[in-house]
């Protein structure tokens, strides 16, 4: 069978994770890398033995690459993943899936117009502790669900390792967007309102122009209350360098607890690495799976519309730290 051309828009730290990724995969070829950086894009390239380029435009002139996966910065997302659907690409697209439900709907637009598959990347979703959760509340083992709690932090450290871009994201776009998403689809369920608050200072003082941590409280149209919280600001001494992920989920007959950023259970098997199950388990899963859609062409697991919803949420997330205020979804 003839491979498949792809090519990664944006090669930091996860869009190297999608060219390591397709470079393993005998499915498809790596054809070309984009970075605006010409030191970036040179060094991943020649790191995964495929061309590189600084003009985007070279990515969708060329007819070889049939997949695209779009890995710039939050702010960055719908500009590139409208031009490569509009240019007759499948697109791979990192979340959030963009800064603002306008910029969703033009996406969604674009994807109609091409008829070619759009995937949003929530890789949590590839969890299996998370997976596991999932089912046990869809079989009703817990009753029906009450109440939540859903945590993911990055340590300080991290952020000031990498956050370059920190003045156009913030940890609601950066990490909450994830766990709504998360909750979403676990409770199978949509936000119908939300309160939201949001401290801003730390970070401010060390030059980075966001939020240090934003906390919401959204109340689901099947009557759950789920808590959110996302913090830019962990210890630098945290046990996982990264960050702090766990979620709780109180129903009427029992609870759920998953605890993402630490290791409490031993498995030997190709498939798992310690002490980072969560990264190792969940980063290739869903390129892979995206790959599959193409192939055979079946519907992607994370669509355009599940993208948008967290868009939405983080949106009013962000209206109802400005104005103090509760704001529903429609």
């Amino acid at each position: 069978m003839e491979r498949v051309g792809v090519g990664v828009v944006g090669v930091g730290i996860y869009g190297e994770v999608h060219a390591r990724t397709y470079k393993k995969d005998s499915r498809v070829k790596l054809l070309r890398v984009w970075s605006r950086s010409k030191a970036r894009a040179k060094k991943v390239g020649k790191k995964y033995g495929c061309a590189w380029t600084t003009s985007f435009e070279d990515m969708l002139a060329d007819d070889e690459i049939q997949i695209l996966s779009i890995a710039t910065p939050d702010h960055a997302h719908a500009g590139y993943a409208v031009a490569a659907l509009q240019a007759g690409k499948h697109v791979l697209l990192e979340k959030p899936m963009a800064e603002s439900t306008a910029e969703c709907r033009a996406i969604l637009a674009a994807r109609k117009r091409s008829g070619r598959k759009l995937m949003v990347n929530y890789h949590n979703r590839w969890y299996p502790a998370f997976i596991a959760a999932r089912d046990a509340i869809a079989a009703g083992r817990i009753g029906k669900p009450v109440c939540g709690t859903f945590v993911l932090s990055d340590t300080i450290s991290w952020v000031e390792e990498n956050m370059t871009w920190a003045e156009h994201t913030g940890p609601e776009w950066f990490l909450m967007v994830h766990i709504a998403d998360l909750a979403f689809w676990m409770l199978n369920d949509q936000p119908q309102e939300v309160f939201a608050m949001a401290v801003q200072g730390l970070l401010t003082s060390k030059g980075f122009k966001t939020r240090d941590l934003v906390k919401a409280t959204m109340k689901m149209r099947q009557g759950t209350v789920v808590h959110f919280e996302s913090s830019w600001v962990l210890s630098r001494n945290w046990r996982n360098p990264v960050n702090d992920m766990w979620l709780s989920v109180q129903g009427e007959a029992g609870r759920i607890d998953v605890s993402a950023d630490y290791e409490s259970i031993t498995v030997t098997a190709d498939k798992y690495q310690t002490p980072f199950v969560l990264l190792n388990v969940t980063e290739e899963p869903p390129i892979r799976d995206f790959i599959s859609c193409v192939l055979e062409d079946k519907p992607v697991p994370v669509s355009g519309e599940d993208g948008m919803l967290a868009t939405q949420a983080v949106e009013a997330v962000i209206k109802s730290y400005q104005t103090n205020r509760v704001v529903k979804l429609r």
